[in-house]
């Protein structure tokens, strides 16, 4: 009897495992795992999107016809769920929107990833969603971004304009305390000055920029004329900075070109010496291209081209460094002088080129001394004038090489008519004198060998000349600008070294229009 019962138990356990592996099969039969799923954004990974407006993309889904859910992560984490039909192939995913108070360029991150049935999700993919601020407008076959400018033309807010994209400005734009104005490397903005009244850029005092080019792609403020080839000078006003003086920090500018501005066209009032200035180019300006007055501001690597009232006024109580320089005309704008030290100013100035129309153009002249200024000028070049290299006025003092007033270890030439022309009464010792013993003294180190009938014997430079400011060779010069505080180390004369140091390859304008 208990052989038999264990017989039947085991005949029965034998029947539940098969029964078991039947039913385990027919469950595997009915539901096979899945492929993973996949997901991909139609028309790549970045779009752009005007601000306050919905953002559409258009998702292809792979699941084999077995969708759950939709998956959004924003920040890292999940932002929202959103369930699918299960056989859809795509999906226009449209809840969100660009917020109101985005700022132009503006990037905002999401990532989706779709999930099957059996709860098996994607890889994520990544969407870049990049603000629009503005609308476009046409001007001469090109598209531009035209700038919102509010009634009064006061910004409360700050300002983008970002690479890739071109810019239209229409009115004045002037930045309050607190705001910033960021260009970004390679922007074209062009300016307009409809109904007569021209357009200015003011960072006021308090206010900032941060405008960043290269030396291949400089940010560019130009008129807007130049896209209908109707350009000239004076089409539109000012850049204005305002400062508050000492180490205050007004921003950052570096490699920009600004063209067929008016008088006064890169102007910095009382700026303070916490701000970056280098790699500036005024081109074609109607009046003066760069005029500091007041503040510290030091700047190099700045050039001055066909600016028709001179290249540099500086004025007022400036008492800023500036190194590495080019004033240069191709032709006579007027009886002006391409850098003008006036009123109080004490600027320092080193590695500066002057450069004239040729010395049988009309009358213009290259640097000019003058009121209660106390400029110093080393290692510098002024040469093809007709007349008036330097030309000291009024109450300019000049004792010797530690005085208030110098210009030392520098060259002039090819100015036929007073070169060194002094009307006060200091004695014109720049030039040099013949001491009592009948010998020649040249106690300021510039290129005068001697004096013939009471004017100066200059030697003059190879390569300089009207339109060329680069030496054939470098000249080298006995006195370093790195000696006084601020100054990078230059000993040779004149703004560029030589062709192997050309700093205004890629992004300064010759006076034809072409790029060097």
């Amino acid at each position: 009897m208990k052989h038999f019962k264990l017989q039947l138990m085991t005949k029965l356990v034998m029947v539940f495992v098969m029964l078991s592996f039947v039913f385990t099969s027919c469950s595997d039969d009915e539901e096979p795992q899945l492929p993973t799923p996949t997901i991909s954004i139609e028309g790549g990974n970045s779009i752009e999107v005007r601000r306050g407006q919905t953002i559409n993309v258009t998702l292809n889904l792979n699941t084999d016809g077995n969708n759950r859910e939709l998956v959004v992560y924003r920040d890292g984490g999940v932002l929202e769920v959103v369930p699918l039909q299960a056989t859809a192939t795509t999906f226009t995913y449209s809840n969100q929107s660009i917020p109101n108070t985005a700022t132009e360029g503006e990037e905002f991150e999401f990532e989706f990833a779709v999930f099957n049935t059996q709860g098996t999700g994607s890889e994520r993919v990544g969407l870049t969603v990049v603000t629009l601020a503005y609308n476009t407008i046409t001007v001469g076959g090109e598209t531009l971004f035209e700038v919102d400018i509010p009634s009064d033309g006061i910004f409360e807010e700050d300002v983008r304009f970002v690479s890739g994209r071109n810019y239209y400005v229409g009115a004045t734009m002037s930045f309050s305390a607190g705001t910033t104005l960021t260009v970004q490397e390679g922007v074209n903005v062009y300016i307009a000055s409809p109904n007569g009244t021209l357009t200015d850029i003011v960072i006021n005092d308090g206010a900032s920029a941060e405008i960043i080019g290269t030396a291949q792609n400089p940010v560019v403020f130009t008129s807007a004329n130049t896209l209908t080839d109707t350009e000239d000078s004076g089409d539109w006003g000012v850049f204005n900075i305002r400062g508050s003086g000492g180490t205050s920090d007004s921003g950052t500018y570096q490699f920009i070109r600004f063209e067929y501005g008016n008088a006064r066209n890169f102007r910095l009032q009382n700026v303070g010496s916490g701000t970056t200035i280098d790699h500036i180019q005024v081109f074609r300006a109607a009046g003066e291209g760069i005029m500091p007055t007041d503040g510290t501001v030091n700047m190099s690597y700045l050039v001055t081209t066909d600016c028709e009232g001179g290249g540099f006024r500086i004025g007022d109580a400036y008492a800023g460094n500036m190194q590495f320089g080019i004033a240069m005309i191709s032709r006579t704008w007027g009886d002006n002088s391409e850098i003008d030290i006036r009123e109080t100013s004490s600027p320092v100035l080193a590695n500066f080129t002057v450069i004239g129309p040729g010395s049988d153009a009309s009358n213009t002249s290259g640097i000019r001394l003058r009121a209660n200024s106390s400029g110093k000028v080393y290692n510098s070049i002024i040469a093809d004038f007709p007349r008036r290299g330097l030309r000291l006025n009024d109450n300019v003092n000049i004792t010797d090489l530690e005085g208030e007033t110098v210009f030392a270890y520098s060259f002039i030439f090819n100015v036929p008519t007073d070169p060194y022309r002094d009307d006060t009464s200091n004695g014109n010792p720049f030039r040099g004198f013949v001491d009592g013993d009948g010998v020649f003294q040249n106690p300021f180190f510039n290129n005068v060998t001697g004096l013939e009938g009471g004017q100066p014997i200059l030697t003059s430079i190879a390569g300089i000349g009207t339109n060329s400011f680069i030496p054939t060779s470098a000249q080298t010069s006995q006195f370093n600008p790195s000696s006084i505080s601020g100054f990078s180390s230059a000993a040779f004369v004149g703004a560029v070294q030589n062709s192997s140091n050309d700093w205004t390859s890629g992004w300064v304008k010759n006076p034809d229009g072409s790029i060097r």
